[in-house]
């Protein structure tokens, strides 16, 4: 069976068919669960979802850093989502009532009852909390599905990629192999898949864990394709569509500019020019001119006639000047 058999659609997910391997003890007393799907690991092809990102946590005692990431269901945004939706609601059914029947073999305790099942277990798909503070559960909003990003010695095992399938993240290891260089450069997932993403993709269970009394369901991010999300400005790139709307206005603009030079001066002129009156303005300027004209022929004539300098007649409003004597 190839690697492309064992995918399955999210949309397509059969709960009914999945069966459980032995549970295996960990080194701190945890108990762990495979499930499998026609006898193969659970990998789902997931359709085109809305991400908030990859998430970094510091565990507070031991330091360990993990990543994770939520897909975000969007009631009525698409057929493939709310069939996954509903596929991993049954899922999580199944999975309470399998917990009620091998409680022994899974918890050690020869009886469990639905309901201390169901408090014990953290939910698959979870919903925000209530706005009036009980913390309890919205159920009319809309949930989200955390996925882990495998990270161990400071390296990232998933593959990245763009809508049209290039390698956006590739582990060295990959890269090597394929005789390439890595095309993320420096950049980390985390920077590759931005707040308000949208990824489709491969994503696989990791089991049923249980430990401190509690159990759940796990998933991890296999491959993904990313559409990041569009940012108007600072991408470097024009985002103005073309529309026919304008192909009007550009063709009369277009006429103006094949237009003589005169007809281009008198357009501007009509649409340009100022719509107040400035003829007050030429006025006072000749004004000016005319009264300095007037006092520079009154210093010559006084000069050929007479010894000493007469006082030059006051000049108002353009009020012609009379010498005496002539």
């Amino acid at each position: 069976m190839s690697s492309s058999d064992s995918i399955t659609k999210a949309k397509q997910f059969n709960p009914s068919k999945v069966t459980y391997k032995a549970p295996l003890v960990n080194k701190r007393g945890g108990k762990s669960v495979q499930c499998q799907l026609n006898g193969s690991p659970i990998v789902l092809q997931f359709p085109l979802m809305l991400t908030w990102g990859i998430d970094e946590r510091v565990d507070e005692q031991s330091g360990r850093v993990s990543y994770d990431m939520a897909l975000q269901f969007e009631n009525g945004k698409s057929s493939s989502i709310d069939k996954f939706e509903e596929a991993l609601k049954k899922f999580q059914d199944k999975v309470l009532d399998d917990a009620v029947l091998k409680s022994k073999e899974w918890f050690g305790k020869s009886k469990l009852s639905r309901e201390v099942a169901e408090a014990m277990m953290y939910p698959i798909l979870k919903h925000p909390k209530k706005k009036d503070g009980s913390g309890e559960p919205d159920f009319e909003r809309s949930p989200t599905l955390k996925l882990k990003i495998p990270f161990w010695d400071e390296k990232y095992n998933i593959e990245l990629y763009d809508m049209e399938g290039k390698g956006a993240y590739l582990p060295e290891d990959t890269a090597r192999k394929m005789g390439i260089e890595v095309p993320q450069g420096t950049r980390s997932p985390a920077d590759i898949v931005p707040k308000a993403s949208h990824v489709k993709g491969l994503l696989a269970c990791t089991g049923v864990w249980m430990a401190g009394g509690r159990f759940g369901v796990t998933w991890k991010l296999v491959q993904a394709c990313v559409r990041p999300p569009v940012r108007l400005v600072g991408s470097g790139q024009c985002h103005i569509a073309e529309d026919s709307d304008d192909d009007e206005m550009d063709t009369n603009l277009k006429k103006y500019d094949s237009k003589t030079d005169d007809s281009v001066a008198q357009y501007k002129e009509e649409t340009v020019g100022p719509t107040f009156d400035d003829s007050d303005d030429n006025e006072e300027v000749e004004d000016v001119e005319e009264v300095e004209d007037v006092e520079d022929v009154e210093e010559e004539d006084e000069e050929e006639k007479l010894p000493t300098p007469k006082k030059k007649k006051k000049v108002v409003r353009r009020r012609k000047v009379v010498k005496s004597g002539e």
